[in-house]
């Protein structure tokens, strides 16, 4: 399991949706966000990072690459997860439309989101009790990263850090120096205290379905709280500060601090404090930062996750030795979007199911191995039906031809012109590859790859085509050059290298080159010489016959249920041939 797996994983549990109503995005975006797309909820989560051997990142901030600092990271990614996660299973802005008119955008955004961030912590309390011990420790480590603020003069940047000062460890950061502010702060916190235990005594007495206008009504009061404490003072935030492991909303200036200090004290006293924030009590009043547990937990997944990144850089370095005089920009995986994958799946599934029974059915006919009455007689079984007296007449072997290995490569074409002719990259690419799923059984015997300027490694042919696969045909997107010819030399050069007999790349393009002079002569002559190599080439030509200039084995294809139709009769006639 690595963190995007363990994302999709809990997301659905907590926010009971599946990819087709929720989207989870983990990748490098420096904070983690709450977005919306045109289903629903899109989590967007920060990827931790290896700066070097013995060094990751999350957030901006470091971490020792020991059991310790894997285990303080995965604490702060978790709290991150749940928190984006509550809040897509209990949070509805649109009540906040009037709200956020009537007032200073970003005072407003600031006020609606701590006020929500209280009433999920309500809510966690309430439905999710587990969760709340990894917000008290992302709280403890977030106060911990607050910049000095000792000599800031701007009071709408002190008013914002006290009140998330007071959210994370129950008291201030700094003092405003403002008549009566600095109490007003803490009548605002204490207001939302008692506003997040109100909505945990809803949940609880509901069991989990309060009387949601009751709640939305009450988000809207502790909304309206706080954004009165800025505009009393005519104060107006220039950012909408927020922690950062939360949904952000602009630059984190207020958190800096890379490298939590070691001022034992210090981290002693904002321990105890996130803790007591959250009515979290241990026996013996002792707080131990990570126990065994969590750094099992985090020291399996992260390994994982640090052997898949190893695994992916050594596929890169191998692709660049396969043309080093290639036109193509880079070499890469796609971004994953298993959602879109299952979306775009669900939207072509009766072509594909179609496609997919066929396919079955010839399996079957295929398989079925009935007695035998000529051949080799087949010694052990001829004894034992004589001895029975058996009627079985199933005692001969047939000497039968062995089928030649096969390994095929899917190449796809994801630049802007094929975009044009309605060709969309994602819909070619599902369709292919669930097809090639169980057309071809042994899941190291085929491979896919995306092209525009850059190569995409969909799925090399020793990985598993899993939800990793899945996810980055899901980020596909379509590009702007045609390199055409640089794509088959590495996909040819990669089919190569296989052990395989029979090796066939696919091509599936518009057949339109374009990126580079002389791009047109290249594609010929790279054509022919992957074809004197043994490789068998066709092209499928998507709502274009372009492809029938370079490909000798062609066919034009205008519907998703064709692409799928001309791929398996291809692998049928090919396999069927050696």
């Amino acid at each position: 399991m690595n963190p995007t797996d363990f994302a999709w994983a809990t997301v659905q549990s907590i926010a009971q949706r599946t990819p087709k109503e929720i989207k989870v995005i983990v990748d490098k975006t420096e904070y983690p966000h709450l977005e919306r797309d045109s289903v629903g909820y899109l989590i967007h989560l920060s990827e931790p990072r290896r700066v070097r051997e013995s060094l990751l990142s999350l957030h901006g901030l470091f971490f020792d690459n020991d059991n310790e600092g894997k285990a303080s990271l995965w604490r702060m990614y978790r709290a991150s997860l749940y928190h984006l996660s509550l809040h897509a299973a209990a949070t509805d802005y649109s009540i906040y439309q009037d709200f956020a008119i009537s007032h200073n955008a970003n005072n407003a955004m600031f006020a609606i989101s701590m006020a929500e961030d209280f009433a999920i912590r309500g809510y966690a309390k309430s439905m999710w009790p587990g969760l709340i011990l990894d917000e008290a420790y992302a709280n403890y480590i977030t106060w911990l990263r607050f910049r000095d603020l000792s000599m800031e003069k701007d009071p709408q940047i002190l008013v914002a850090a006290n009140l998330l000062s007071y959210q994370m460890v129950g008291k201030p950061i700094a003092q405003v120096l403002i008549a009566d502010l600095d109490r007003d702060i803490e009548s605002v916190h204490a207001s939302l205290a008692k506003f997040s235990s109100e909505v945990e005594k809803l949940y609880t007495e509901k069991i989990g379905r309060p009387e949601l206008g009751l709640v939305s009504k009450m988000k809207l009061e502790a909304a309206e709280t706080i954004v009165q404490l800025f505009e009393k003072e005519n104060l107006y935030l220039s950012n909408v500060h927020s922690l950062p492991y939360t949904d952000s909303h602009g630059k984190n200036t207020l958190f800096d601090s890379r490298v939590i200090a070691k001022d034992q004290d210090k981290k002693n006293a904002a321990l105890h404090a996130s803790f007591s924030e959250l009515s979290i009590s241990l026996p013996g009043n002792k707080i131990r930062e990570n126990d065994d547990a969590m750094m099992n937990e985090g020291n399996s997944i992260l390994g994982d996750w640090e052997v898949q990144l190893t695994q992916k850089q050594r596929l890169i370095e191998l692709f660049k030795t396969l043309d080093p005089k290639t036109h193509l920009d880079e070499f890469t995986f796609p971004n994953e979007d298993y959602a879109e994958f299952v979306r775009t799946r669900a939207k072509l599934i009766g072509p594909i199911r179609r496609v997919l029974e066929q396919l079955r059915t010839l399996n079957q006919v295929a398989d079925e191995n009935s007695g035998k009455e000529s051949g080799y007689v087949d010694i052990p079984v001829a004894i034992q039906v004589v001895a029975s007296k058996s009627d079985r007449n199933d005692v001969f072997v047939q000497e039968e031809t062995m089928k030649k290995s096969e390994a095929w490569a899917i190449l796809v074409d994801s630049s802007k012109s094929l975009e044009s002719l309605k060709g969309q990259v994602k819909d070619i690419s599902v369709c292919l590859s669930e097809v090639a799923r169980d057309l071809i059984p042994n899941q190291n015997s085929w491979a896919m790859y995306s092209f525009d300027n850059r190569m995409y490694i969909v799925k090399d042919f020793n990985e598993m085509y899993g939800s990793q696969s899945k996810g980055r045909i899901g980020g596909l997107a379509n590009g702007i050059k045609t390199l055409l010819p640089d794509a088959i030399r590495i996909a040819a050069r990669r089919l190569d290298n296989t052990n395989e007999a029979l090796k066939v790349l696919l091509v599936a393009s518009d057949g339109f080159p374009l990126g580079y002079e002389g791009i047109d002569k290249d594609l010929i002559d790279t054509i022919q010489k992957v074809s004197r190599a043994g490789i068998e080439l066709i092209g499928l030509g998507i709502g274009s016959s372009a492809i029938a200039k370079y490909f000798r084995s062609n066919c034009v294809i205008e519907t998703p249920f064709d692409l799928m139709n001309h791929f398996v009769r291809t692998y049928v006639e090919l396999s069927s041939s050696f």
